[in-house]
């Protein structure tokens, strides 16, 4: 079994790599033997997923915002008719799309997936293994780096991811002046509601959000609620009167 990427206008350390252009994508080719479904045994499906994301925990970023993906399978067409052992394309797509989500992935979940495009084609008979092509086009515009990667829980179990350097005064500032302006945006959508005029697609819904559910694979000491956070800001010195000094400095330029 191998796996191989290539990417367009990013590379494992850069999301971007052209100032000017927005899209990107991540092409991987994996050859195997044998293929994995929904239904296969936990060793076999443990082995393709742990492939992929051996070869995806190298990319330094993560993709919050929305992904389309195509699957395109290269496999015996006898194999696959006259025999049992290549599973409906549904159900070998699955395995393959979990292996894309979380801290060794690129993305957070696999709701980003705003298009699924997954189909096959008879592979030439000289090829010995199947083959797996993947293209993950993204805007490069939503990306955060892995490194201090942290879900903030602002509102309920909504959770916002962020950059944090816990010994950055500046870095915990911004932090709180994001989750002080996302609070104040989602009171503002409900009061409109409340008034009749319904406007959270436009204030509420955002790249940068996620159910807390939707974050299985994520450290759970990297999930905080507003309390951990403000605790943390209280360790680092960014008391109540310190963040009024920061305010009025950022206003003053």
């Amino acid at each position: 079994m191998k796996i191989k990427a290539e990417t367009i206008n990013c590379d494992f350390e850069n999301h971007f790599l052209i100032n000017e252009m927005a899209d990107s994508k991540i092409l991987l080719t994996l050859e195997m033997a044998k293929i994995a479904s929904v239904q296969s045994k936990k060793r076999v499906k443990d082995e393709v997923i742990n492939l992929i994301k051996s070869e995806l925990k190298k990319f330094k970023w993560i993709i919050t915002g929305s992904v389309l993906v195509d699957f395109v399978w290269y496999l015996n067409a006898i194999e696959r008719q006259e025999t049992d052992k290549i599973g409906d394309i549904d159900n070998i797509s699955k395995p393959i799309q979990d292996a894309l989500i979380g801290p060794n992935g690129v993305l957070v979940d696999d709701a980003q997936i705003g298009g699924l495009y997954s189909y096959w084609m008879s592979r030439n008979e000289l090829v010995s293994d199947n083959i797996l092509k993947i293209e993950i086009k993204f805007n490069n515009d939503y990306v955060l780096l892995k490194k201090n990667l942290k879900f903030i829980q602002y509102d309920k179990a909504i959770c916002m991811p962020l950059n944090i350097d816990y010994y950055s005064i500046k870095s915990l500032f911004t932090t709180k002046l994001l989750i002080h302006s996302k609070r104040k945006i989602r009171k503002l959508a409900k009061i409109s509601k409340d008034s009749g005029v319904n406007v959270d697609g436009t204030l509420i819904r955002s790249e940068w959000d996620f159910h807390k559910s939707r974050l299985n694979g994520f450290d759970r000491n990297d999930i905080l609620t507003i309390d951990e956070f403000n605790k943390i800001c209280l360790e680092r010195s960014l008391t109540f009167s310190e963040l009024m000094k920061m305010i009025k400095k950022t206003a003053k330029k």
